[in-house]
């Protein structure tokens, strides 16, 4: 009987969790899956970076980019049906 209680405890954690993963703002919020210039507005939108709109790409996955990092700067990389495959980071 214990053990059931576990379980059901478990995952009533694992729904509160995935709640407060819905609630979450980039970068901590996975936009892998997502169409490209939705997650550009996300990211645009999130209150700790203040980025400007032309320093956000979309760039298909397989782009030749350079390897300057800047704090200014996200990369998002999509497939050929626009949907993220990597999460955006900065640099």
């Amino acid at each position: 009987p214990k053990r059931a209680e576990d379980r059901a405890a478990a995952s009533a954690g694992t729904a509160d969790a995935n709640d407060d993963h819905d609630k979450l703002s980039w970068p901590e919020q996975t936009l892998v899956g997502y169409n490209g210039e939705e997650a550009k507005r996300i990211i645009l939108r999130s209150d700790r970076h203040k980025l400007l709109e032309e320093n956000v790409h979309i760039l298909p996955q397989d782009a030749m980019v350079t390897m300057d990092y800047r704090e200014d700067r996200v990369r998002i990389f999509v497939d050929d049906d626009g949907k993220v495959v990597r999460q955006p980071r900065l640099g």
